[in-house]
């Protein structure tokens, strides 16, 4: 172990590759033959990237010598530093950020429809996600993401008459054989008929 290692991860880099396992394998390659002090890793697979969570025990000053390593990878198509994590945040084990979802199904009293698009941003366990199409001219949600990846969401939208709705949720992430994300998700208004309802919405793939 390096004199300046402490035994945890000091510094987290989100990496973002292209999709497949070759660009994977290189990639953790890499990893080893640098001798890179890594201290953790969490990897989610999807149809079109790659999204890694990397935990370097090292100060982030060294980190960032590693990064330069990384970023000229052919595969690495983002990378990030992590804002360092206050006390009292939780961090996600499911990654949102850059995904796009479309709906799946909704109940009745819903607004969502099989055109409206979400594309989801994430920062610690803050989630957001901008939504139009299908009967909703612009829609925003934020969200809090527990140890699980569940989100707590609160969102609002301008409907195709102009009504401006909003309402509560809560997504339970499934993780599908191919790696895209499907979201179970419970949902009540918060305005209008304040009725409730389920709806399922699944990350857009190839």
């Amino acid at each position: 172990m390096a004199p300046e290692a402490t035994g945890v991860a000091q510094s987290t880099v989100h990496v973002r590759l292209a999709a497949g396992i070759l660009a994977l394998n290189r990639f953790t390659m890499t990893l080893q033959n640098k001798r890179m002090p890594v201290a953790q890793i969490k990897v989610n697979g999807g149809a079109k990237r790659t999204s890694i969570e990397l935990g370097l025990d090292c100060p982030q000053e060294t980190a960032r010598r590693y990064a330069v390593l990384l970023e000229n990878m052919e595969d690495v198509e983002e990378l990030r530093f992590a804002d360092p994590t206050p006390d009292g945040r939780r961090r996600s084990s499911i990654d949102y950020d850059g995904r796009r979802f479309r709906l799946v199904e909704n109940s009745g009293t819903g607004e969502v429809g099989p055109g409206t698009v979400f594309d989801y941003r994430q920062d610690g366990d803050v989630v957001s996600a901008a939504y139009e199409g299908g009967g909703v001219r612009f829609g925003a949600l934020v969200a809090t993401a527990d140890d699980g990846g569940n989100l707590d969401v609160r969102y609002g939208h301008v409907n195709a008459s102009g009504g401006l709705m909003t309402g509560e949720c809560r997504s339970t992430p499934e993780v599908l054989t191919d790696g895209r994300l499907r979201l179970h998700e419970e949902w009540r208004w918060t305005s209008g008929d304040r009725s409730s309802g389920r709806s399922v919405v699944e990350e857009i793939g190839d």
